[in-house]
């Protein structure tokens, strides 16, 4: 490997831990698996293979199970409090509107 490799692989490796430790907000995917508390609008969502509990961001409207959402993960850091932003389809098809 030349120096010019090395450089370029140590400037790539410092960029990425630096991106890594930014704590940029993150949105991710996910499908609702069901309603845990719908007076605070608490789901519980399936994100790749795990289980995760999230927030509507608006307390007037309700998702239905199997709906996928987009969920804002605050600073990436999964274990902060997440909130359900939207659908990720048409609004009419994922979601009841209780206004």
């Amino acid at each position: 490997m030349s120096v010019s490799e090395k450089v370029l692989d140590a400037i790539e490796l410092l960029a990425t831990n630096s991106v890594d430790k930014a704590g940029y907000d993150r949105t991710i995917q996910a499908q609702i698996v069901s309603c845990e508390d719908a007076t605070i609008g608490k789901y519980r969502c399936r994100y790749q293979d795990a289980i995760i509990y999230a927030y509507a961001n608006n307390s007037d409207m309700t998702f239905n199970n199997g709906a996928y959402v987009y969920i804002l993960v605050p600073g990436n850091d999964m274990k902060k409090e997440k909130t359900i932003l939207g659908t990720t389809k048409k609004l009419g098809i994922n979601y009841i509107s209780q206004a």
